[in-house]
C-alpha cells in the first residue's frame, strides 16, 4: 500500500487526465462553426469529429479493461496516455476531415485504455475506509471535465484556430505521462492467455450499429434490429467464456443496476445542452466565440464550489436522497430552458448554467460511489469499466440524439432539407436550440 501524499498524488493524476479526456468528448462542440467554415463542410457533418471519439470508447472500453486485468493496469493506462497525446497531435493537423477523423478515432482508443482501468487504479491504491471520499474527488473531476470543454473551447478559439483545441492536451498530458511513470505502482502481470476477443469485436459492431441507427433516417430501423441482434449474440458469448468482458452477474445488485441507469439517463440528457447552447450562444444569438466561451464557463467554475460540497455532503448524508434533489434541480433547469424565449439574455443563460452546475454535482457525486459500492471487492473493476461505459454511451445518445431532432426540425421549419446550421434565419436556430436544451 503506497504513502497517503502518493495515494493523494496518484489520484490527482488520473483526475487530471479524466478530466483532460471527458473534455475531449465536448470541446469540439464550440469549434463547429469554425471548422465547418474551414473545411468547407456541413455544421451537421463536424458532429462525427464528436461522436466518432465517443463511439470509439464505448466500443473497446470493456477490452481494455480486461486488457488491465491481464496484464497490470497501471501498464494499459500509461500506454493509454501515450496513445491519446499521439491522437491529439494528429487531430490538430487538420486540413482534411478524414485526419480529424483519424486523429480522433486514436484519441478515443488512448481514452479508453485509460478510462477502462482508472476507477480500479483508485481502488487499488485507496483502503476501503476511503474509497468514497476518493471516488467522489474523481467525480469533480468528471463532472468538470464533462461541463467544461466548450467553455475552455471558446476561450482557445479568441486567440488561437481551431486546431488548439487539440494540441492544448499535449502540455498537460506529458505532465501526466512522466508522473505516472514516477508514480504509479508498478503492477504484476497476471496474463492468462483468455482474451474475450470475439465478444470484443461484437460490442464493437454493436456500439457502431447503434450510432447508426440514431443517425440513418430511411434505415434506422433496421440498424436497430441489427444492434439488438448483436446485443443478443454478445449476451450469448458473454454467459459462455470463461473470462467475459461483461459479467452479467454484476446486474443482479439492484443498487448499482438503478444507479447506473438513472446516470445513463442523465448523460443523455446533459449532452443537449452540451452541444446545442454553442450553437444557440453563437448562431442565434450572434455571440463571439470568446463570449461565448466564457458564458459557457459559468457551469464548470460554479461546480468547483458545488462538487466537492456535494462530496462532504455524501458522506454524511443519504446519498440517494442527495441524488434525489440533484436530478430534481436538472429537471427543473431543463423545464426553465425550454420555457426560454431568448429573452433577457445572458442573464437567463447563466441561471439556467447555475442550475445545472448543481444540479449535476449533487447528482453525480453520490451516484458514483453508490455505483462503486454497491457491489462486492471483486468485482469493482468491472463495476468501473461497466460505469464508464454507460457514462459514455449516454453522450453518444445525447450527441447523436441533439444533432438528428435540431436538424430534422430545423429542415421541418424552413421547408427544405437543412445539414448545416450556417446562414439559417436566426429565429429558427433560436426557437429550435432553446427548446432542445
Amino acid at each position: 500500500m503506497q504513502s497517503p501524499i502518493q495515494r493523494w498524488t496518484i489520484l490527482s493524476v488520473i483526475g487530471l487526465f479524466f478530466f483532460m479526456v471527458i473534455v475531449d468528448g465536448s470541446i469540439v462542440a464550440i469549434a463547429i462553426p469554425a471548422i465547418a467554415r474551414d473545411l468547407s463542410i456541413t455544421t451537421g457533418a463536424t458532429t462525427l469529429i464528436i461522436s466518432s471519439y465517443l463511439i470509439t470508447i464505448c466500443a473497446t472500453l470493456l477490452l481494455f479493461g480486461q486488457l488491465g486485468d491481464q496484464f497490470g493496469r497501471s501498464r494499459v493506462f500509461k500506454w493509454g496516455t501515450l496513445v491519446f497525446l499521439f491522437g491529439s497531435f494528429l487531430a490538430g493537423l487538420g486540413g482534411y476531415l478524414v485526419v480529424v477523423l483519424l486523429g480522433r478515432l486514436v484519441q478515443g482508443i488512448g481514452a479508453s485504455m485509460t478510462m477502462a482501468n482508472s476507477y480500479a487504479l483508485v481502488t487499488d491504491t485507496f483502503p476501503p475506509e476511503q474509497l468514497g471520499r476518493a471516488f467522489g474527488i474523481e467525480g469533480i473531476f468528471i463532472s468538470l471535465g464533462a461541463l467544461a470543454g466548450p467553455g475552455l473551447g471558446g476561450l482557445i478559439l479568441v486567440q488561437l484556430p481551431w486546431n488548439y483545441i487539440f494540441w492544448v492536451n499535449l502540455p498537460l498530458g506529458l505532465l501526466c505521462l512522466l508522473a505516472e511513470l514516477v508514480i504509479f505502482p508498478k503492477n504484476k502481470s497476471q496474463h492468462s492467455g483468455r482474451i474475450d476477443w470475439l465478444g470484443a469485436l461484437i460490442l464493437a459492431l454493436a456500439a457502431s450499429t447503434l450510432y447508426v441507427a440514431t443517425t440513418q433516417v430511411s434505415y434506422w430501423w433496421l440498424m436497430l434490429l441489427l444492434t439488438m441482434g448483436l446485443s443478443y449474440v454478445f449476451w450469448r458469448i458473454e454467459r459462455r467464456v470463461t473470462l467475459p468482458l461483461l459479467d452479467f452477474k454484476i446486474f443482479r445488485y439492484h443498487l448499482f443496476s438503478q444507479s447506473l441507469l438513472v446516470a445513463f439517463l442523465s448523460f443523455i440528457v446533459s449532452y443537449f445542452f452540451t452541444i446545442l447552447a454553442p450553437l444557440y450562444l453563437q448562431l442565434a444569438l450572434k455571440y463571439s466565440p470568446g463570449v461565448t466561451g466564457v458564458l459557457l464557463m459559468v457551469t464548470p467554475i460554479v461546480s468547483l464550489v458545488a462538487s466537492p460540497l456535494a462530496g462532504y455532503l455524501s458522506d454524511r448524508y443519504d446519498q440517494r436522497l442527495e441524488m434525489l434533489i440533484g436530478m430534481t434541480i436538472l429537471v427543473g433547469a431543463q423545464l426553465t430552458l425550454a420555457l426560454s424565449t431568448a429573452q433577457y439574455e445572458p442573464t437567463y443563460f447563466i441561471f439556467n448554467s447555475v442550475l445545472i452546475a448543481i444540479g449535476t454535482a449533487v447528482f453525480s457525486t453520490p451516484n458514483n460511489v453508490i455505483v462503486m459500492q454497491a457491489v462486492p471487492n471483486k468485482m469493482r473493476g468491472l463495476a468501473g469499466a461497466t460505469n464508464s461505459l454507460v457514462r459514455e454511451f449516454g453522450l453518444v445518445l445525447g450527441t447523436t440524439l441533439s444533432t438528428l431532432i435540431f436538424y430534422r426540425l430545423l429542415s421541418f421549419f424552413s421547408h427544405r432539407s437543412v445539414s448545416t446550421a450556417l446562414g439559417v434565419a436566426r429565429h429558427f436556430c433560436s426557437r429550435l436550440s432553446v427548446a432542445l436544451i
